[in-house]
Protein backbone atom coordinates (compact mmCIF):
# COMPACT_ATOMS: atom_id res chain seq x y z
CA UNK A 1 0.00 0.00 0.00
CA UNK A 2 0.51 3.80 -0.28
CA UNK A 3 2.05 5.92 2.61
CA UNK A 4 0.77 9.30 1.43
CA UNK A 5 3.57 11.76 3.26
CA UNK A 6 3.69 14.31 0.18
CA UNK A 7 1.72 15.50 -2.77
CA UNK A 8 3.43 18.04 -5.30
CA UNK A 9 4.19 18.04 -9.34
CA UNK A 10 6.91 15.49 -8.78
CA UNK A 11 4.62 12.92 -7.01
CA UNK A 12 2.80 13.11 -9.98
CA UNK A 13 5.87 13.43 -12.17
CA UNK A 14 7.72 10.50 -10.86
CA UNK A 15 4.59 8.05 -11.63
CA UNK A 16 3.00 9.73 -14.57
CA UNK A 17 6.01 11.79 -16.46
CA UNK A 18 5.45 15.04 -17.00
CA UNK A 19 1.96 14.56 -19.22
CA UNK A 20 1.02 18.24 -18.55
CA UNK A 21 3.70 18.90 -21.39
CA UNK A 22 1.70 16.92 -23.84
CA UNK A 23 -1.41 18.18 -22.78
CA UNK A 24 0.22 21.60 -23.32
CA UNK A 25 1.48 20.24 -27.36
CA UNK A 26 -1.93 18.48 -28.06
CA UNK A 27 -3.42 22.07 -26.94
CA UNK A 28 -0.93 23.81 -29.23
CA UNK A 29 0.66 25.82 -26.34
CA UNK A 30 3.84 25.64 -27.97
CA UNK A 31 5.62 28.51 -27.30
CA UNK A 32 5.33 27.94 -23.79
CA UNK A 33 7.50 25.13 -23.97
CA UNK A 34 9.86 25.55 -27.08
CA UNK A 35 12.98 27.68 -25.68
CA UNK A 36 13.39 28.88 -29.45
CA UNK A 37 10.23 30.29 -29.65
CA UNK A 38 10.49 31.62 -26.16
CA UNK A 39 13.41 33.48 -27.17
CA UNK A 40 11.59 34.76 -30.66
CA UNK A 41 8.93 36.19 -28.27
CA UNK A 42 11.44 37.54 -25.70
CA UNK A 43 12.83 39.70 -28.28
CA UNK A 44 10.07 41.09 -29.75
CA UNK A 45 10.51 39.41 -32.95
CA UNK A 46 6.87 37.40 -32.87
CA UNK A 47 4.28 37.62 -31.15
CA UNK A 48 2.57 34.78 -29.15
CA UNK A 49 -0.75 33.67 -30.75
CA UNK A 50 -3.74 34.78 -29.37
CA UNK A 51 -1.93 37.16 -27.46
CA UNK A 52 -1.58 40.48 -29.14
CA UNK A 53 0.82 41.72 -26.55
CA UNK A 54 4.23 41.30 -27.00
CA UNK A 55 5.84 39.40 -24.54
CA UNK A 56 8.91 40.73 -24.50
CA UNK A 57 11.43 44.04 -22.75
CA UNK A 58 8.94 46.64 -24.37
CA UNK A 59 10.72 47.51 -26.95
CA UNK A 60 8.15 48.99 -29.69
CA UNK A 61 8.94 47.31 -32.70
CA UNK A 62 6.68 47.23 -36.57
CA UNK A 63 6.99 43.20 -36.48
CA UNK A 64 3.87 41.64 -35.71
CA UNK A 65 4.65 38.11 -37.04
CA UNK A 66 2.76 35.15 -35.16
CA UNK A 67 4.45 32.24 -34.14
CA UNK A 68 3.30 30.03 -36.65
CA UNK A 69 2.01 26.93 -34.71
CA UNK A 70 1.59 23.51 -37.53
CA UNK A 71 -0.13 21.22 -34.54
CA UNK A 72 0.46 17.98 -36.05
CA UNK A 73 1.02 16.41 -32.71
CA UNK A 74 -3.13 17.01 -32.36
CA UNK A 75 -3.36 15.41 -35.76
CA UNK A 76 -1.46 12.11 -34.15
CA UNK A 77 -3.70 12.03 -31.04
CA UNK A 78 -7.20 12.60 -33.23
CA UNK A 79 -7.03 10.55 -36.27
CA UNK A 80 -7.36 7.12 -33.71
CA UNK A 81 -10.36 8.97 -31.45
CA UNK A 82 -11.74 9.74 -34.32
CA UNK A 83 -11.90 6.84 -36.16
CA UNK A 84 -12.57 4.75 -32.95
CA UNK A 85 -15.42 6.77 -31.59
CA UNK A 86 -17.51 6.25 -34.30
CA UNK A 87 -16.78 2.42 -34.51
CA UNK A 88 -18.40 1.78 -31.19
CA UNK A 89 -21.90 0.69 -31.53
CA UNK A 90 -25.05 -0.81 -29.76
CA UNK A 91 -24.48 -2.33 -26.55
CA UNK A 92 -26.44 -5.46 -25.25
CA UNK A 93 -26.62 -8.22 -22.94
CA UNK A 94 -25.28 -11.67 -24.09
CA UNK A 95 -27.66 -12.83 -21.52
CA UNK A 96 -31.09 -12.30 -22.29
CA UNK A 97 -33.50 -12.51 -19.74
CA UNK A 98 -36.23 -14.82 -19.66
CA UNK A 99 -39.74 -14.88 -18.57
CA UNK A 100 -39.25 -15.61 -14.85
CA UNK A 101 -36.37 -13.16 -14.07
CA UNK A 102 -38.65 -10.19 -15.42
CA UNK A 103 -41.45 -11.28 -13.38
CA UNK A 104 -38.85 -11.22 -10.76
CA UNK A 105 -37.91 -7.89 -11.23
CA UNK A 106 -38.08 -6.35 -7.76
CA UNK A 107 -38.66 -2.28 -6.41
CA UNK A 108 -35.00 -3.09 -6.01
CA UNK A 109 -34.56 -3.02 -9.66
CA UNK A 110 -36.93 -0.68 -10.72
CA UNK A 111 -34.49 2.31 -8.41
CA UNK A 112 -31.57 0.95 -9.91
CA UNK A 113 -32.87 1.48 -13.72
CA UNK A 114 -33.38 5.02 -12.32
CA UNK A 115 -34.26 7.21 -15.26
CA UNK A 116 -36.46 4.65 -16.66
CA UNK A 117 -40.21 5.20 -17.11
CA UNK A 118 -41.13 2.55 -14.08
CA UNK A 119 -43.38 2.43 -11.07
CA UNK A 120 -44.74 -0.21 -8.67
CA UNK A 121 -46.84 -2.24 -11.98
CA UNK A 122 -43.46 -1.70 -13.83
CA UNK A 123 -42.64 -4.59 -16.44
CA UNK A 124 -39.96 -5.07 -18.14
CA UNK A 125 -39.52 -6.96 -21.23
CA UNK A 126 -35.67 -7.51 -20.82
CA UNK A 127 -34.23 -6.72 -17.62
CA UNK A 128 -30.28 -7.18 -18.63
CA UNK A 129 -30.62 -4.97 -21.65
CA UNK A 130 -32.92 -2.04 -19.61
CA UNK A 131 -29.80 -2.41 -16.73
CA UNK A 132 -27.20 -1.96 -19.50
CA UNK A 133 -28.91 0.30 -21.36
CA UNK A 134 -29.69 2.56 -17.86
CA UNK A 135 -25.79 2.12 -17.44
CA UNK A 136 -24.79 3.94 -20.33
CA UNK A 137 -27.56 6.77 -20.30
CA UNK A 138 -26.26 7.23 -16.95
CA UNK A 139 -22.75 7.59 -18.00
CA UNK A 140 -23.11 9.55 -20.98
CA UNK A 141 -21.24 6.80 -22.37
CA UNK A 142 -21.88 7.56 -26.49
CA UNK A 143 -20.46 11.10 -25.66
CA UNK A 144 -16.88 10.23 -24.23
CA UNK A 145 -15.55 7.31 -26.61
CA UNK A 146 -13.99 10.21 -28.44
CA UNK A 147 -12.70 12.00 -25.28
CA UNK A 148 -11.60 9.16 -23.73
CA UNK A 149 -10.00 7.71 -26.65
CA UNK A 150 -8.16 11.38 -26.57
CA UNK A 151 -6.95 11.84 -23.01
CA UNK A 152 -5.93 8.02 -23.34
CA UNK A 153 -3.14 9.15 -26.44
CA UNK A 154 -2.29 12.24 -25.09
CA UNK A 155 -1.58 11.02 -21.44
CA UNK A 156 -0.49 7.06 -21.85
CA UNK A 157 -3.24 5.91 -20.24
CA UNK A 158 -6.80 6.35 -19.15
CA UNK A 159 -8.74 5.07 -15.75
CA UNK A 160 -12.44 4.07 -15.57
CA UNK A 161 -14.04 2.95 -12.75
CA UNK A 162 -18.25 2.07 -11.40
CA UNK A 163 -19.66 4.25 -9.29
CA UNK A 164 -23.35 3.76 -7.14
CA UNK A 165 -25.05 6.75 -6.14
CA UNK A 166 -27.62 9.15 -5.62
CA UNK A 167 -27.30 9.06 -9.99
CA UNK A 168 -27.80 5.55 -10.65
CA UNK A 169 -25.05 3.18 -11.33
CA UNK A 170 -22.82 4.15 -13.81
CA UNK A 171 -19.24 4.51 -15.35
CA UNK A 172 -16.67 7.67 -14.57
CA UNK A 173 -13.34 8.17 -16.47
CA UNK A 174 -10.33 9.59 -14.87
CA UNK A 175 -7.39 10.87 -16.31
CA UNK A 176 -4.29 9.16 -15.56
CA UNK A 177 -2.98 11.38 -13.14
CA UNK A 178 -5.25 10.45 -10.40
CA UNK A 179 -4.06 6.62 -10.70
CA UNK A 180 -1.42 5.43 -8.28
CA UNK A 181 -1.50 1.25 -8.07
CA UNK A 182 -0.50 -0.87 -5.62
CA UNK A 183 3.26 -2.29 -6.02
CA UNK A 184 1.78 -6.18 -4.80
CA UNK A 185 -0.99 -5.77 -7.51
CA UNK A 186 -4.01 -6.10 -4.56
CA UNK A 187 -4.99 -2.92 -5.10
CA UNK A 188 -5.07 0.84 -6.17
CA UNK A 189 -5.57 4.34 -4.76
CA UNK A 190 -7.28 7.15 -6.58
CA UNK A 191 -6.27 10.79 -5.55
CA UNK A 192 -8.45 14.13 -6.08
CA UNK A 193 -7.11 17.14 -5.32
CA UNK A 194 -9.76 18.75 -3.10
CA UNK A 195 -9.93 22.84 -1.79
CA UNK A 196 -12.55 23.44 0.63
CA UNK A 197 -12.97 26.74 2.17
CA UNK A 198 -9.48 27.99 1.08
CA UNK A 199 -8.27 24.48 2.57
CA UNK A 200 -6.21 22.28 0.86
CA UNK A 201 -7.20 18.59 0.55
CA UNK A 202 -6.35 15.37 -1.07
CA UNK A 203 -9.11 12.85 -0.93
CA UNK A 204 -7.72 9.24 -1.96
CA UNK A 205 -9.89 7.00 -2.77
CA UNK A 206 -8.32 2.98 -2.05
CA UNK A 207 -9.76 -0.35 -3.26
CA UNK A 208 -7.53 -3.65 -2.12
CA UNK A 209 -8.59 -7.37 -2.23
CA UNK A 210 -7.14 -10.05 -0.61
CA UNK A 211 -8.44 -12.75 -3.27
CA UNK A 212 -11.71 -13.18 -1.70
CA UNK A 213 -13.45 -9.98 -1.06
CA UNK A 214 -12.56 -6.47 -1.30
CA UNK A 215 -12.65 -3.30 0.53
CA UNK A 216 -13.00 0.53 -0.70
CA UNK A 217 -11.75 3.32 1.75
CA UNK A 218 -11.93 6.94 1.64
CA UNK A 219 -9.47 8.76 3.18
CA UNK A 220 -8.67 12.34 3.44
CA UNK A 221 -5.70 14.28 4.07
CA UNK A 222 -4.59 17.89 4.65
CA UNK A 223 -2.29 19.97 2.49
CA UNK A 224 -0.02 22.39 3.74
CA UNK A 225 3.02 23.26 1.71
CA UNK A 226 3.06 19.88 0.13
CA UNK A 227 2.88 17.59 2.77
CA UNK A 228 -0.25 15.66 3.62
CA UNK A 229 -1.88 15.03 7.49
CA UNK A 230 -4.14 12.42 7.54
CA UNK A 231 -7.94 14.00 9.08
CA UNK A 232 -10.08 12.61 11.45
CA UNK A 233 -12.70 10.64 10.46
CA UNK A 234 -15.51 12.99 11.38
CA UNK A 235 -14.02 15.34 9.56
CA UNK A 236 -13.64 13.30 6.34
CA UNK A 237 -17.25 11.99 6.87
CA UNK A 238 -18.01 16.09 7.10
CA UNK A 239 -15.90 17.04 3.82
CA UNK A 240 -16.45 14.25 1.50
CA UNK A 241 -20.41 14.21 2.86
CA UNK A 242 -20.20 10.37 3.57
CA UNK A 243 -21.96 8.31 6.08
CA UNK A 244 -19.19 5.41 5.83
CA UNK A 245 -15.63 5.86 4.62
CA UNK A 246 -15.45 1.93 4.45
CA UNK A 247 -17.17 -0.26 2.07
CA UNK A 248 -16.91 -4.38 1.71
CA UNK A 249 -17.79 -6.23 -1.24
CA UNK A 250 -17.82 -10.10 -0.32
CA UNK A 251 -17.09 -12.18 -2.59
CA UNK A 252 -15.38 -9.94 -5.17
CA UNK A 253 -12.49 -10.49 -6.13
CA UNK A 254 -11.48 -8.23 -8.53
CA UNK A 255 -10.93 -4.48 -8.18
CA UNK A 256 -13.90 -2.29 -9.73
CA UNK A 257 -11.15 0.21 -10.78
CA UNK A 258 -9.78 -0.31 -14.19
CA UNK A 259 -6.99 1.34 -16.12
CA UNK A 260 -6.17 1.61 -19.73
CA UNK A 261 -2.43 2.17 -20.83
CA UNK A 262 -1.10 3.19 -24.14
CA UNK A 263 1.87 1.68 -25.65
CA UNK A 264 2.87 -0.56 -22.53
CA UNK A 265 5.89 -2.16 -21.93
CA UNK A 266 7.97 -4.04 -19.42
CA UNK A 267 9.80 -0.62 -18.88
CA UNK A 268 6.65 1.20 -19.13
CA UNK A 269 4.00 -0.87 -17.39
CA UNK A 270 1.52 2.35 -17.29
CA UNK A 271 2.01 3.62 -20.63
CA UNK A 272 3.73 6.28 -22.73
CA UNK A 273 2.06 8.92 -24.59
CA UNK A 274 0.97 8.55 -28.02
CA UNK A 275 3.28 12.31 -28.51
CA UNK A 276 6.15 10.39 -26.62
CA UNK A 277 9.72 11.07 -28.66
CA UNK A 278 7.61 13.45 -30.99
CA UNK A 279 8.72 17.17 -29.24
CA UNK A 280 11.74 17.87 -31.06
CA UNK A 281 9.86 17.28 -34.40
CA UNK A 282 7.33 19.21 -33.81
CA UNK A 283 9.88 22.10 -32.53
CA UNK A 284 11.36 22.18 -35.58
CA UNK A 285 8.69 22.27 -38.01
CA UNK A 286 7.11 24.97 -36.57
CA UNK A 287 10.41 27.11 -35.80
CA UNK A 288 10.83 26.49 -39.67
CA UNK A 289 7.56 27.91 -40.68
CA UNK A 290 7.82 31.07 -38.10
CA UNK A 291 11.12 31.59 -39.66
CA UNK A 292 10.15 31.94 -43.09
CA UNK A 293 7.02 34.31 -41.42
CA UNK A 294 9.69 36.31 -40.41
CA UNK A 295 11.22 36.58 -43.76
CA UNK A 296 8.12 37.21 -45.55
CA UNK A 297 7.63 39.83 -42.85
CA UNK A 298 10.85 41.82 -43.71
CA UNK A 299 11.08 40.76 -47.73
CA UNK A 300 7.73 40.65 -49.24
CA UNK A 301 7.06 44.42 -49.45
CA UNK A 302 8.99 46.64 -52.51
CA UNK A 303 11.98 48.42 -51.59
CA UNK A 304 12.99 51.87 -53.40
CA UNK A 305 16.84 51.92 -53.62
CA UNK A 306 18.46 55.35 -54.65
CA UNK A 307 21.83 56.60 -54.56
CA UNK A 308 23.18 58.66 -51.90
CA UNK A 309 23.15 61.66 -53.42
CA UNK A 310 19.61 61.49 -54.43
CA UNK A 311 19.04 60.53 -50.93
CA UNK A 312 20.45 63.68 -49.41
CA UNK A 313 18.61 65.55 -52.02
CA UNK A 314 15.84 64.50 -50.72
CA UNK A 315 16.82 65.19 -46.83
CA UNK A 316 17.83 68.86 -47.96
CA UNK A 317 14.13 69.21 -49.43
CA UNK A 318 12.85 67.50 -46.38
CA UNK A 319 14.69 70.11 -44.24
CA UNK A 320 13.40 72.68 -46.17
CA UNK A 321 9.91 71.79 -45.90
CA UNK A 322 9.45 70.12 -42.04
CA UNK A 323 12.54 72.13 -40.41
CA UNK A 324 15.55 70.68 -38.67
CA UNK A 325 14.06 68.39 -37.04
CA UNK A 326 12.08 66.56 -40.25
CA UNK A 327 15.28 66.21 -42.47
CA UNK A 328 14.38 62.33 -42.05
CA UNK A 329 11.17 62.75 -43.06
CA UNK A 330 11.17 61.86 -46.79
CA UNK A 331 7.62 62.48 -48.18
CA UNK A 332 6.70 60.13 -51.12
CA UNK A 333 5.58 63.27 -52.95
CA UNK A 334 9.29 64.42 -53.34
CA UNK A 335 10.51 61.41 -55.19
CA UNK A 336 8.86 63.06 -58.69
CA UNK A 337 11.70 65.34 -59.15
CA UNK A 338 14.86 63.72 -58.88
CA UNK A 339 18.28 64.00 -60.70
CA UNK A 340 20.55 60.88 -62.02
CA UNK A 341 23.45 59.40 -61.98
CA UNK A 342 26.34 59.50 -63.83
CA UNK A 343 25.14 56.13 -65.10
CA UNK A 344 21.83 57.40 -66.10
CA UNK A 345 20.13 55.82 -63.07
CA UNK A 346 18.03 57.20 -60.63
CA UNK A 347 15.94 54.51 -58.22
CA UNK A 348 15.77 50.52 -58.06
CA UNK A 349 13.29 48.71 -56.87
CA UNK A 350 14.30 45.57 -54.77
CA UNK A 351 12.33 42.58 -53.63
CA UNK A 352 12.80 39.26 -52.52
CA UNK A 353 11.20 36.14 -54.42
CA UNK A 354 9.87 34.87 -51.41
CA UNK A 355 8.73 31.56 -53.32
CA UNK A 356 12.62 31.29 -52.96
CA UNK A 357 12.35 30.84 -49.17
CA UNK A 358 13.90 27.87 -47.90
CA UNK A 359 12.63 25.29 -45.45
CA UNK A 360 9.66 24.24 -46.07
CA UNK A 361 10.13 21.16 -47.65
CA UNK A 362 12.59 20.27 -44.49
CA UNK A 363 9.32 21.02 -42.83
CA UNK A 364 7.80 19.02 -44.66
CA UNK A 365 10.01 16.30 -44.47
CA UNK A 366 9.18 16.01 -40.32
CA UNK A 367 5.62 16.04 -40.58
CA UNK A 368 6.48 12.74 -43.07
CA UNK A 369 8.77 11.60 -40.47
CA UNK A 370 6.57 12.04 -37.43
CA UNK A 371 3.29 10.11 -39.14
CA UNK A 372 5.68 7.09 -39.77
CA UNK A 373 6.90 7.58 -35.94
CA UNK A 374 3.60 7.01 -34.84
CA UNK A 375 1.92 4.68 -37.27
CA UNK A 376 -0.21 7.80 -38.54
CA UNK A 377 -1.40 7.47 -42.42
CA UNK A 378 -0.16 10.32 -44.47
CA UNK A 379 -3.63 10.47 -46.05
CA UNK A 380 -5.26 11.54 -42.74
CA UNK A 381 -3.50 15.08 -43.14
CA UNK A 382 -6.20 15.09 -46.39
CA UNK A 383 -9.11 14.09 -44.49
CA UNK A 384 -8.41 16.13 -41.96
CA UNK A 385 -8.05 19.55 -44.41
CA UNK A 386 -10.77 18.64 -46.88
CA UNK A 387 -8.58 17.39 -49.44
CA UNK A 388 -9.84 13.94 -49.36
CA UNK A 389 -13.57 15.55 -50.01
CA UNK A 390 -12.78 16.76 -53.93
CA UNK A 391 -11.98 13.77 -54.93
CA UNK A 392 -14.93 11.24 -54.34
CA UNK A 393 -13.89 7.44 -53.56
CA UNK A 394 -15.24 4.28 -52.26
CA UNK A 395 -14.91 3.39 -48.82
CA UNK A 396 -12.50 0.36 -49.82
CA UNK A 397 -10.48 3.28 -51.05
CA UNK A 398 -10.49 4.83 -48.25
CA UNK A 399 -10.04 2.10 -45.98
CA UNK A 400 -6.16 1.63 -48.40
CA UNK A 401 -5.51 5.41 -48.12
CA UNK A 402 -5.62 5.10 -44.14
CA UNK A 403 -4.52 1.92 -43.63
CA UNK A 404 -1.78 2.19 -41.71
CA UNK A 405 -3.87 4.58 -39.22
CA UNK A 406 -6.71 2.07 -39.28
CA UNK A 407 -4.27 -0.97 -38.24
CA UNK A 408 -3.36 1.22 -35.13
CA UNK A 409 -6.80 2.21 -34.31
CA UNK A 410 -7.79 -1.34 -34.29
CA UNK A 411 -5.58 -2.50 -31.93
CA UNK A 412 -6.16 0.42 -29.53
CA UNK A 413 -9.89 -0.34 -30.50
CA UNK A 414 -9.84 -3.87 -29.19
CA UNK A 415 -8.38 -2.98 -25.75
CA UNK A 416 -10.38 -0.05 -25.25
CA UNK A 417 -13.60 -2.47 -26.00
CA UNK A 418 -12.15 -4.95 -23.31
CA UNK A 419 -11.96 -1.74 -21.23
CA UNK A 420 -15.67 -1.03 -21.85
CA UNK A 421 -16.34 -4.27 -21.21
CA UNK A 422 -14.47 -4.73 -17.81
CA UNK A 423 -16.13 -1.75 -16.68
CA UNK A 424 -19.92 -2.73 -17.31
CA UNK A 425 -18.82 -6.14 -15.33
CA UNK A 426 -18.29 -4.14 -12.67
CA UNK A 427 -21.53 -2.10 -12.64
CA UNK A 428 -23.45 -5.39 -13.78
CA UNK A 429 -21.96 -6.56 -10.07
CA UNK A 430 -23.25 -4.09 -8.34
CA UNK A 431 -26.54 -4.02 -9.75
CA UNK A 432 -26.74 -7.49 -9.38
CA UNK A 433 -25.74 -6.87 -5.52
CA UNK A 434 -28.64 -4.24 -5.76
CA UNK A 435 -31.29 -5.97 -7.15
CA UNK A 436 -30.80 -9.36 -5.20
CA UNK A 437 -29.71 -11.52 -8.36
CA UNK A 438 -32.74 -10.07 -10.82
CA UNK A 439 -29.72 -8.47 -12.79
CA UNK A 440 -27.09 -11.33 -13.81
CA UNK A 441 -23.41 -10.42 -13.85
CA UNK A 442 -22.06 -10.47 -17.55
CA UNK A 443 -19.66 -8.71 -19.79
CA UNK A 444 -22.32 -7.45 -22.37
CA UNK A 445 -21.34 -7.51 -26.09
CA UNK A 446 -20.40 -4.49 -27.74
CA UNK A 447 -21.43 -4.11 -31.54
CA UNK A 448 -18.45 -2.13 -33.81
CA UNK A 449 -19.31 0.03 -36.70
CA UNK A 450 -17.06 0.45 -39.80
CA UNK A 451 -14.45 3.01 -39.07
CA UNK A 452 -14.15 4.58 -42.33
CA UNK A 453 -17.00 6.47 -43.08
CA UNK A 454 -18.96 4.82 -46.28
CA UNK A 455 -22.17 5.48 -48.12
CA UNK A 456 -25.55 4.11 -47.48
CA UNK A 457 -25.20 2.89 -50.85
CA UNK A 458 -22.10 1.07 -50.86
CA UNK A 459 -23.53 -0.54 -47.19
CA UNK A 460 -26.60 -1.72 -48.92
CA UNK A 461 -24.48 -3.25 -51.75
CA UNK A 462 -21.99 -4.63 -49.27
CA UNK A 463 -24.87 -6.42 -47.41
CA UNK A 464 -27.62 -7.29 -49.86
CA UNK A 465 -26.18 -10.42 -51.52
CA UNK A 466 -26.19 -12.09 -48.06
CA UNK A 467 -29.27 -11.22 -46.84
CA UNK A 468 -31.34 -11.94 -50.05
CA UNK A 469 -29.29 -15.29 -49.74
CA UNK A 470 -30.41 -15.84 -46.16
CA UNK A 471 -26.82 -15.52 -44.40
CA UNK A 472 -28.53 -12.87 -42.73
CA UNK A 473 -30.66 -11.65 -40.76
CA UNK A 474 -33.18 -9.22 -41.53
CA UNK A 475 -32.16 -7.17 -37.53
CA UNK A 476 -28.30 -7.63 -38.87
CA UNK A 477 -28.86 -6.25 -42.19
CA UNK A 478 -30.95 -3.09 -40.81
CA UNK A 479 -28.75 -2.22 -38.46
CA UNK A 480 -25.41 -2.36 -40.81
CA UNK A 481 -27.13 -0.73 -43.23
CA UNK A 482 -28.19 1.87 -40.66
CA UNK A 483 -25.37 2.25 -38.04
CA UNK A 484 -26.41 5.70 -36.50
CA UNK A 485 -30.01 4.87 -36.40
CA UNK A 486 -32.01 4.67 -33.31
CA UNK A 487 -33.07 1.50 -31.27
CA UNK A 488 -37.18 2.46 -32.13
CA UNK A 489 -36.54 3.22 -35.35
CA UNK A 490 -34.51 0.02 -36.38
CA UNK A 491 -37.62 -1.85 -34.56
CA UNK A 492 -40.02 -0.29 -36.75
CA UNK A 493 -38.11 -0.83 -39.94
CA UNK A 494 -37.93 -4.43 -38.89
CA UNK A 495 -41.61 -4.89 -38.55
CA UNK A 496 -42.31 -2.84 -41.77
CA UNK A 497 -40.21 -4.98 -43.91
CA UNK A 498 -41.61 -8.29 -42.29
CA UNK A 499 -44.94 -7.00 -43.01
CA UNK A 500 -44.30 -6.10 -46.48
CA UNK A 501 -42.10 -9.83 -46.89
CA UNK A 502 -45.75 -11.25 -45.81
CA UNK A 503 -48.02 -9.78 -47.33
CA UNK A 504 -45.37 -10.57 -51.08
CA UNK A 505 -45.78 -14.32 -50.00
CA UNK A 506 -49.60 -14.17 -48.78
CA UNK A 507 -50.22 -13.01 -52.76
CA UNK A 508 -47.16 -14.96 -54.65
CA UNK A 509 -45.34 -13.28 -57.01
CA UNK A 510 -46.88 -9.45 -57.29
CA UNK A 511 -48.53 -8.99 -60.85
CA UNK A 512 -49.71 -5.06 -61.91
CA UNK A 513 -53.21 -5.44 -60.46
CA UNK A 514 -51.36 -6.48 -57.11
CA UNK A 515 -49.04 -3.80 -56.94
CA UNK A 516 -51.96 -1.66 -57.17
CA UNK A 517 -54.07 -3.57 -54.98
CA UNK A 518 -56.70 -4.61 -57.80
CA UNK A 519 -56.95 -1.23 -58.31
CA UNK A 520 -57.28 0.63 -61.77
CA UNK A 521 -55.08 3.99 -63.05
CA UNK A 522 -57.92 6.17 -61.51
CA UNK A 523 -58.31 4.46 -58.01
CA UNK A 524 -61.42 2.60 -59.03
CA UNK A 525 -62.23 -1.54 -57.97
CA UNK A 526 -61.27 -3.68 -61.12
CA UNK A 527 -63.96 -5.90 -61.91
CA UNK A 528 -63.35 -9.78 -63.21
CA UNK A 529 -66.44 -10.37 -66.13
CA UNK A 530 -67.18 -14.02 -65.89
CA UNK A 531 -68.82 -15.24 -69.32
CA UNK A 532 -71.87 -17.53 -68.74
CA UNK A 533 -72.43 -19.94 -71.01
Amino acid sequence: MINWKEWTKQTIASMHGDIYLYRDIYKGKHAKHFERAKQLIQSGEIIEHGNDKILGPGVPTNIRTPYIVMNISKLIVDTPAILISRSIGKISSSIPSDEEQNDAATQEATEMVDGADSGEDSEFDDLQNEAIRQIENNSKLPLKHKRNIVQHQVDGGLVGVPVDDDRGIRMEFKARDVYYPHEDGMGADLAYYKKVEEKEYLHVYRERTDGKDLTATNMLYELVGGQLTQADDVTTKQILKMNELETKYPGRSQLFIQYLPNDDTFMDDLGVSALEGQLAHQDEINWRLTRNALVFERNSTPRLAVTSDIFAALQDQAEERFGEAGRNFIDHQMLEIVTMDENGKSMEVIQVDVKNIGGVEWADTLIREMLVATNTSQKAIDYFSGDAANNAVSGVAKFYDLFVSIVKAEHIQSKYVYFLKQLFEGCMWLANKKTKGSVQIEEPDIALNEMVPVTRTDLITENLPAFEAGAMSIETFVRRTNPFASEEWIMTEIERIEMEKVSVDSTGTPSLDTLNDNRDEEGNPITTVVDEE
